[in-house]
């Protein structure tokens, strides 16, 4: 009983600003527009031509397109893609309430039940959508990457608000929750690989087993081509949205010439390095290492640097994400 007074207690002394409120309407209005977005690139582009990115968005690409054929009203209705997704989100969300952050949770809701409400309003007033003619048409790989980016942009901006678009997203998190043996990414992508595999069902709807193995074979693994290309141009938008068109490399150099690397580096591409001591574990034998970020383009000059002053350094470069300070990024421009 004690434990319930403290709680409404605390919540009496929650005290709400304006500024509060004004960030939070400033949420559900992105919110709103990213879900428009996705909503949008799926009701024009994915669903009418039957394909199926990943997530839960494709599970009722599938499901629409696997029965419109038979029973174009029920398809429309209470199988419509708008109804489907939100139904299929809601043990989800339930799973996410209990074991996942709960403002993860509170703003995937939102964005989904609003993509949900666009896709209905798409619906109700009927907007026109692109619907390639034939698998082989060049304008299904044009809806494939149309698709993709609309997702992609949504995806790569949502993710900035602590929300996600619900599906295999959600399954992701969880699965690395309780077994983290991968990178929440890839299981992720684990998953919308498994749906964009069962779209090929939709290629058996109305084929003539006749034709021979070579039509049933395109004719199945057109929709889980166009479905993969659609996944992976979204996944490569939000990775720019995420990391910024600016991609930086760096480079790790243990070389006895450092001094003679880090002169010409900062003179001729105006980086700075940074000097580390190391020492080898199996040999013993300390050197320092030079640590540099230069711009992707700038890779080829920095190696002919390297090369001209030692040519046996050893050298290792990785990708660098999000860089800023001096140099790279100054009030938010690079």
């Amino acid at each position: 009983m004690k434990s319930i007074k403290e709680s409404f207690k605390n919540i009496k002394n929650i005290k709400i600003t304006g500024k509060d409120v004004k960030n939070f309407c400033k949420l559900i209005f992105m919110l709103n527009l990213l879900a428009f977005i996705r909503s949008f690139a799926t009701y024009m582009f994915v669903v009418p031509n039957g394909f199926a990115p990943g997530g839960v968005t494709g599970i009722a690409s599938i499901i629409y397109n696997a029965v419109h054929p038979f029973n174009p009203h029920l398809a429309d209705t209470w199988l419509n893609p708008a109804v489907t997704s939100m139904l299929l989100n809601v043990p989800l969300f339930i799973a996410s309430f209990f074991f996942l952050d709960k403002k993860f949770c509170f703003y995937t809701i939102i964005a989904v039940g609003l993509h949900s409400m666009w896709m209905g309003v798409l619906d109700v007033v009927d907007f026109p959508v692109y619907k390639a003619i034939g698998s082989a048409s060049a304008l299904n790989l044009l809806a494939a990457a149309a698709g993709g980016v609309g997702s992609g942009v949504c995806l790569g901006f949502i993710l900035r608000y602590n929300s996600s678009m619900g599906g295999t997203d959600i399954i992701g998190k969880l699965i690395y929750k309780f077994n983290p043996v991968a990178d929440v990414q890839w299981l992720i992508l684990a998953c919308d690989l498994i749906v964009v595999v069962a779209s090929g069902s939709l290629g058996f709807i109305g084929l003539d087993m006749s034709l021979g193995a070579e039509v049933i074979t395109t004719s199945v693994l057109s929709p889980i081509l166009y479905s993969a290309v659609s996944l992976f141009t979204g996944a490569e938008i939000a990775d720019v949205i995420q990391s910024g068109l600016h991609s930086s490399i760096v480079f790790n150099i243990v070389s006895d010439h450092h001094d003679e690397i880090a002169l010409e580096i900062t003179e001729k591409l105006h980086r700075g390095c940074t000097l580390v001591h190391a020492a080898g574990f199996y040999t013993g034998v300390e050197h320092d290492m030079l640590v540099c970020v230069v711009r992707k383009k700038q890779i080829n000059q920095v190696k002919e640097i390297i090369a001209k002053h030692d040519p046996e350094a050893f050298v290792y470069i990785t990708k660098a994400r999000d860089v800023s300070g001096k140099g790279f990024t100054y009030h938010g421009v690079a």
